[in-house]
Parts: structure tokens; C-alpha cells; sequence
């Protein structure tokens, strides 16, 4: 339980938290054009027109639909990304090329004047800047000004300080015991983590024994109330077990505090596995953003043209940087969108050969699954399901189980056991499309690992087991505390209309005796009746339901002539 719980609690964190897109807004520096002034001769176009196309760029700029930022980037590298039949995926440039392009020599001012005429057909209001003669030199600054300081060494606070700390020791997991095999790493992650956590599920199986110990008893006040499933009826035995409960100093709550415990542990440990290149390579999460907006632009701005999706972390990224190569690097330095790209290539040179595998043989499980990429990778949410409805139903059987006596208070508890058996796998499915297939992977292990801890923990530390004395001595033993008050003492006093209390009265004590066997006795004669006529039970019950309006009746009319 406690593995689809947390599972489901991190899956909602990962979907809920903001994942590494770029930015959907469009910020520049003015202080930009006021160079312009000073080498006016080599500009068709003033400072003041050019911060007025800037703002312009501004107010239309869409990531969605209009990035006229990539497309005037594009247009300085000599691509027009507004040509009919424009296909991004069909660029594939040589290291010369791309070289000589992400300097500019290229340059098509024609197409960025497209993009600026669109940006003016898509504005509120007309601009009054003649944009015409624009020139390569007005786009070098213009594009320059839209450039974006990445933080390569900003200092982390104390938490995250704590997290990367133990992202170090899954590195060296990863890259010693494991050859640089990620998949490895976390799952030797998980063992030793499921070891760490051992004193929580200790004291979880000593409050389950705690808990079964008083199994007897509860069944007793149970058993007491068997077959009536009126409110009062109800409201009456769960008080029962309260004192129950009371007297012998148990807490049913007293379980949750490991879970609670745990929980945020849990989630910190998968904010470090889905985010290798901040906490397990060590880079700042300025660039996790800055090399998500470099794999994520366009192959004619100068990036490697990746769609991720809602994917979180940075497993997936750093998987296509991978596959990119030593070249991806070498873009990066040159990369338009930055104000800092050579410190960008310096800070990601000493990781460019250390990023770990994320495949096993020959598949890329950095990618999430879908039915569009490698079908393969489809039988991870298919083990997932597999895992979590097998080690839920088994996990049940280690712990203890809430009281249930036949009748009704059975059938709830088998239908709450369904739905924990079916719909939590599949939630926890649907979550394993939402991130990479490593991580699902890394879900399942860790609940097969914790399911063999529970099963050890259960031959070590068993539950209580119980004989049919037991359950007898446990029904005197309440019996015995039950207080039975005379007549006289609560004379005048309203009783229960449902003769929940009549056990407790010395005048009704033996008659609510009597017509406890007598339903016993029925109970009996059903089950008999049921296993040698398939058609038996139909008149049982009818029988039953009269004889129970005549005890009643019977009841009612002895109240009636003891107040007289």
C-alpha cells in the first residue's frame, strides 16, 4: 500500500510541477540599440525603430504558434521558416555548416522582414516603423537583444545542497557498480534506500501486531451486533471498539505516522532520479532550462529540433544530447539565444562524456512511452500493471486486515480489496506515460523489493494466528465487562427502539439472549440448507424475516408490560 500510495503521490507531483519548457514570454535589453548611435552609418534603421520592433516582437511573440524569435534567429542563420513548404526535420547540417551559418554569413534579411510584416499583421495596432530597410546589421542587434544571460553557477540553498549530496553518491552507484548504466544506479538506489527506510516498516509491523492482537476481541463486539446493520445498531459497536481500543492503548492511527515519515523522503529521492543533470551531474537548474530551450528550438535556429512533450526532469534531454553527440556541445557554443553561450559550452565540456546510459539493449528508455515511438517500451506500463495489482494482493496477506464478520461489513471490505487490486495499477499505469520508461521501471523494482522486505519482515516479526478457543475466550472475556445495570437503577429511562442495549439489562438480558441464539441457530440451519438445495435459501430468509418480526413483536410486548 505504501508503494502505490507514494507512487501515486509522485506521479501527481510529476505531472503538477513545472516542467523544464522554455519560457512563454519575451523579454529583451534596451540598452541594446542605444549602440546603435554609435555606428549609425552601418544601420538602415535608429535605435528608437528598432526598440520599437522589439516591442512589437513582444506583444505577438507565441511559443505555440508564433515564434518570431526562432524565426528571425532562423533568418540570420539563412533559413525563411515562413516559405511554403518549409520542413524543419529535413535540415541536416555538417559541422562546417552549421559553423558557418551560427555566424551569420548567411544571413536572409528577406525572411526576417516577413516575420516582422507577420508580427505587424498580428498586432493590435499598426507600428508606425518602417521596417523595410531593415539591414543585417539592424538584425545582429535586434537579436542580440533578445538574448538571455543562462545562470551557470548559482548557489544552492540548504535542501537542495542535501539532495545533490545524495545525487553524488547515485553518480557514483552509476558510474562504478554499474558502468554507467542509470537503470542500474537507481535500482541499487532503491535496495539501499528500502534498507535505510527498514526501522519505519519495523515499527509499522509492530503496530500491525499490536493491531491483530486485538482481533478477538473486536470480532466479539462484532459478533455481538451480527446481522443488524441499522445506524444506531452501528454507531453503538463502534463506540464498543473505541473503548476497546481505549483500554488496551492502541492508536488505529498510530500506523500512519511511518507512512507520513516517509512519504516526503520518497518524493525528494524521485526529485533527484528524474533530474539527473541538476542533482547527479551537478549542473544548476538555470541549465536544465537553457539546454531544454537549446534541444527543444528548431534545427534552423540552431537547436537539435526535440519534442518532449509534458515530460518532467531531465533524463529525456539529456538522452538526445546523448544521441546528438560531441557536435550538440560544440552548438551550444554558439547558440543565438544566449547572451553567455561559451560559458554555457565550458560548464557542459566536463559532462559531455559522463552522461549515463539511459538504454538497454539498443532501446532508449529515457523515452516515455507511446504509441507512436518504440512499441517495445509499451510493456512498461503492461509490467506495470502486472506488479502493482500482483505485490498489492500479496503485501495484503503479510499485514494485518481490518476486522470483518460475515454479512454486509464483508461484502465492504471485498469490494474496498477490488478496487485497491484494480484501480490503483491502473492509475499508477496511466502515471508511467507521463514520464520516461526508465522510471516506470524503477517504480516497479522498488516495489518488488519492497514487497521481499515485507515478506521478510513478516517471517521475522509474524502476525498473531488464532484458534476457534481463542475467539470463544475472547467473547467471555468482553462478555464478562459488559456492565449490566437492574431494573430499578434506570427505571422511567428510554431504551433503544432497535434492542441494541438489551444485553445490558438484567430484565432484558435473557430474552436478548435467547433471540441471539435463535438468529444463530437460523444462521445454522441456512448454511445447512444452502449446500444441499440450490433453491433452499429463498424460504429460509423469508422464514427468517418473520420470525424476526415476531421477536420482535414478543419484545416490544414485554417491554410494554414491564412499564405497566
Amino acid at each position: 500500500m505504501l508503494a502505490v500510495l507514494a507512487l501515486l503521490l509522485l506521479a501527481c507531483f510529476a505531472s503538477c510541477a513545472p516542467n523544464n519548457a522554455p519560457k512563454v514570454t519575451l523579454s529583451y535589453d534596451g540598452d541594446t540599440f542605444l549602440s546603435v548611435a554609435e555606428n549609425q552609418d552601418q544601420h538602415a534603421l535608429k535605435g528608437t525603430q528598432l526598440k520599437s520592433l522589439a516591442d512589437l516582437l513582444v506583444a505577438t511573440f507565441d511559443p505555440e504558434t508564433f515564434d518570431n524569435r526562432e524565426m528571425l534567429v532562423a533568418a540570420w542563420r539563412g533559413y525563411d521558416m515562413l516559405a511554403e513548404g518549409f520542413d524543419d526535420t529535413k535540415i541536416n547540417e555538417t559541422a562546417e555548416e552549421r559553423a558557418e551559418r551560427d555566424r551569420g554569413d548567411r544571413a536572409d534579411v528577406a525572411a526576417a522582414v516577413k516575420v516582422i510584416t507577420k508580427a505587424n499583421d498580428l498586432a493590435d495596432e499598426k507600428t508606425a516603423v518602417d521596417f523595410t530597410a531593415l539591414n543585417k546589421a539592424d538584425l545582429d542587434v535586434l537579436i542580440d537583444a533578445f538574448r538571455t544571460k543562462v545562470d551557470v553557477d548559482s548557489s544552492a540553498g540548504f535542501m537542495d545542497k542535501i539532495l545533490s549530496g545524495i545525487g553524488v553518491a547515485l553518480r557514483w552507484l552509476t558510474n562504478t557498480l554499474c558502468f554507467g548504466s542509470y537503470l542500474g544506479g537507481i535500482c541499487l538506489f532503491a535496495i539501499i534506500i528500502e534498507i535505510l527506510m527498514l526501522p519505519f516498516a519495523i515499527k509499522q509491523q509492530k503496530n500491525s501486531i499490536r493491531q491483530a492482537k486485538l482481533r478477538p476481541k473486536e470480532m466479539a463486539i462484532k459478533n455481538k451486533y451480527k446481522g443488524r446493520n441499522d445506524q444506531p445498531t452501528m454507531q453503538k459497536m463502534q463506540q464498543e471498539i473505541q473503548e476497546l481500543y481505549q483500554r488496551e492503548n492502541f492508536s488505529p492511527y498510530s500506523g500512519c505516522l511511518p507512512l507520513l515519515i516517509q512519504l516526503p523522503i520518497i518524493m525528494a529521492l524521485y526529485s533527484i532520479i528524474i533530474d539527473p543533470l541538476h542533482y547527479v551531474m551537478g549542473q544548476t537548474a538555470g541549465m536544465s532550462q537553457a539546454l531544454t530551450t537549446f534541444a527543444t528550438a528548431s534545427r534552423a535556429a540552431g537547436g537539435l529540433g526535440c519534442v518532449f512533450g509534458n515530460t518532467n526532469g531531465s533524463i529525456l534531454l539529456l538522452s538526445e544530447l546523448k544521441s546528438a553527440g560531441v557536435a550538440a556541445f560544440e552548438s551550444v557554443s554558439s547558440f543565438r539565444f544566449f547572451e553567455n553561450s561559451e560559458e554555457v559550452f565550458t560548464a557542459l565540456s566536463g559532462i559531455s562524456g559522463k552522461i549515463p546510459s539511459f538504454s538497454i539493449g539498443g532501446i532508449n528508455f529515457g523515452l516515455a512511452p507511446s504509441f507512436s515511438g518504440n512499441l517495445l517500451l509499451l510493456l512498461v506500463p503492461v509490467l506495470t500493471f502486472v506488479t502493482y495489482f500482483l505485490t498489492s494482493k500479496l503485501n495484503r496477506k503479510f499485514m494485518a486486515q481490518p476486522v470483518a464478520n460475515e454479512g454486509v461489513d464483508a461484502k465492504q471490505v471485498a469490494c474496498s480489496n477490488t478496487m485497491m487490486d484494480v484501480t490503483m495499477p491502473m492509475m499508477s499505469t496511466f502515471f508511467t506515460f507521463m514520464v520516461p520508461a526508465l522510471v516506470g521501471v524503477y517504480w516497479m523494482f522498488r516495489s518488488l523489493v519492497g514487497l521481499g522486505k515485507q515478506f521478510i519482515i513478516s517471517r521475522i516479526m509474524p502476525l498473531p494466528t488464532f484458534t476457534e478457543e481463542d475467539y470463544k475466550q475472547a467473547a467471555k472475556e468482553m462478555a464478562g465487562k459488559r456492565t449490566v445495570v437492574k431494573k430499578s437503577e434506570r427505571a422511567g429511562s428510554v431504551r433503544s427502539l432497535h434492542h441494541i442495549d438489551d444485553e445490558d439489562y438484567e430484565d432484558t438480558r435473557e430474552r436478548a439472549l435467547a433471540r441471539k441464539a435463535a438468529i444463530e441457530a437460523r444462521e445454522r440451519e441456512e448454511q445447512e440448507a444452502k449446500k444441499s438445495s440450490l433453491f433452499g435459501g429463498a424460504t429460509l430468509k423469508q422464514d427468517r424475516k418473520a420470525e424476526d418480526a415476531k421477536d420482535a413483536d414478543d419484545t416490544d410486548e414485554a417491554d410494554q408490560a414491564d412499564k405497566n
